[in-house]
């Protein structure tokens, strides 16, 4: 009797992890698991739909690995929810971090911070590239490629989203005269709006066109061959792989000399920036600054 009791609780289960639909963590968070780590397919339409079921993660994480399959993902329980611990193929989601700040850090065991990054807007970083899961000292760690460089978060601050339920992520768009980085709100949300910025004149090795990238270098057409790119620290099919964009601000060192004048910077902030008094005696009124007249200082 406890043995049929036994295999009809697990087909039930089994049956439950099948055919579940979602396309945020609110409607995975409490599904049932069929294993201590369970091997699905993150199907486009939404549908979450089980390979396997496994007591050890890296024998999920090798068959996942092996199977090679873009939707491949591995969900286990943290804190009493299911989450998304390993992908093949996959961005995350960084404003899901109940802080504002999200730290990154060199190594698995988050010691050395390396730097930190406002993840809590929409002009910070929300998403970024998965290249790597390590489960160190009782945490889901994840290393993430953002903005330039490569960091090691935890467990609390991100959400792995397969690349199947990525409905928008950050781009930059190069027209004939500029390159402008377009940023998005919710990755897993269609994303049509207009919030970016323009960071320079258009790069000679790119033509005009619509372009991922996650380093701001190497630029790709294609979102899947960018992660599986990374992945593998390569830049072997980025279509300037070589000839990499630096922006030129960006780098220029504080030191170097430069051809303006103070007489420049002031018709610059007079004439561009419709400046056209002092802010003494004048704080609340439009066209005051405290950088009117002061070219020569810069």
């Amino acid at each position: 009797m406890k043995k049929i009791s036994y295999w009809t609780i697990f087909i039930l289960t089994l049956f439950i992890s099948i055919n579940t639909y979602a396309f945020s963590v609110d409607n995975y968070r409490y599904k049932g698991l069929c294993g201590n780590y369970e091997l699905d397919h993150f199907k486009p339409n939404g549908e979450i739909s089980t390979v396997a079921c496994y007591g050890i993660y890296e024998e999920a994480h090798q068959k996942m690995v092996s199977m090679g399959d873009n939707d491949l993902g591995i969900l286990t329980k943290v804190n009493g929810e299911s989450k998304i611990i390993d992908a093949n193929v996959a961005l995350l989601d960084l404003s899901v971090n109940p802080e504002q700040l999200t730290y990154f850090y060199r190594n698995s065991n988050l010691t050395g911070n390396y730097t930190y990054m406002d993840t809590g807007s929409l002009y910070g970083g929300v998403d970024g590239v998965h290249k790597e899961t390590q489960y160190v000292n009782g945490s889901w760690n994840v290393k993430v490629q953002i903005s330039e460089f490569d960091g090691w978060i935890k467990q609390s601050t991100y959400e792995i989203v397969p690349i199947t339920w990525v409905k928008s992520a950050s781009t930059y768009t190069v027209t004939n005269e500029s390159i402008r980085h377009n940023y998005v709100a919710k990755i897993q949300n269609t994303y049509s709006g207009s919030a970016g910025s323009t960071i320079g004149p258009k790069p000679e090795m790119l033509q005009t066109g619509t372009y991922y990238s996650y380093d701001g270098h190497y630029f790709y057409t294609n979102l899947e061959t960018l992660i599986k790119d990374v992945k593998r620290n390569s830049h072997e099919h980025a279509v300037n792989k070589n000839n990499e964009y630096y922006n030129y601000y960006m780098y220029l060192s504080n030191h170097t000399k430069t051809t303006y004048s103070s007489t420049n910077i002031d018709e610059y902030i007079r004439n561009n920036l419709n400046i056209t008094r002092d802010v003494y005696g004048n704080a609340s009124s439009n066209g005051s600054s405290r950088l009117y007249g002061q070219g020569t200082f810069f």
